[in-house]
């Protein structure tokens, strides 16, 4: 078992295929619904599931088992323990993408951006774990030391100023926030 990649779950007995065989990309696309502040909590469920399980998520009995296994499946095939932990947020898919992505490829030694490629979550997230020095882990390392307070080298700081969009993560407003904001009030 430990050596096959999860492309269902069963709950109760049930099997629910996971949508695209777990490909990254509906993984990614979950953690964008789960992480939207337009969405009230029970619309982060209901769409992280249909993205998800797909169209299936809809037969599917217990919901609260189907969320859970969804998370371990995010979670690499560990329990959840986010809520854990308040950590400070030093990464986002979306905003990271772009210099994420390469560096995947390059550990996978192929485009994972190539709409024929299929890559597995399992995959893409080992890839994502081996990533090394290159500019994300720059990226993350001065994110860090700004949460926590800690003084920049000369390089990291001369970096920062040169790449302040790259590294600075965007507040996710809702579109009410969003909108007072950009009133006249």
């Amino acid at each position: 078992m430990m050596w096959n990649l999860p492309v269902e779950i069963e709950i109760d007995g049930e099997i629910y295929p996971i949508r695209n065989k777990c490909d990254y990309r509906v993984v990614l696309d979950t953690i964008i619904c789960l992480t939207d502040n337009n969405l009230t909590e029970q619309e982060k469920a209901k769409g992280s599931l249909f993205i998800f399980y797909g169209e299936n998520y809809s037969e599917i009995k217990d919901t609260n088992k189907a969320i859970k296994e969804m998370f371990k499946i995010i979670a690499y095939g560990e329990e959840d323990d986010s809520e854990k932990e308040n950590k400070p947020r030093l990464m986002d898919w979306e905003h990271d993408f772009k210099i994420i992505a390469p560096q995947i490829s390059k550990n996978l030694g192929y485009s994972v951006r190539d709409d024929d490629k299929y890559t597995h979550w399992y995959d893409f997230i080992g890839a994502y774990l081996e990533l090394g020095e290159c500019t994300f882990a720059t990226v993350v390392s001065i994110r860090n030391k700004k949460a926590k307070g800690k003084k920049l080298e000369n390089y990291e700081r001369e970096f920062y100023k040169e790449n302040k969009k790259m590294i600075d993560l965007p507040q996710k407003l809702t579109d009410l926030e969003q909108e007072w904001l950009d009133s006249d009030w």
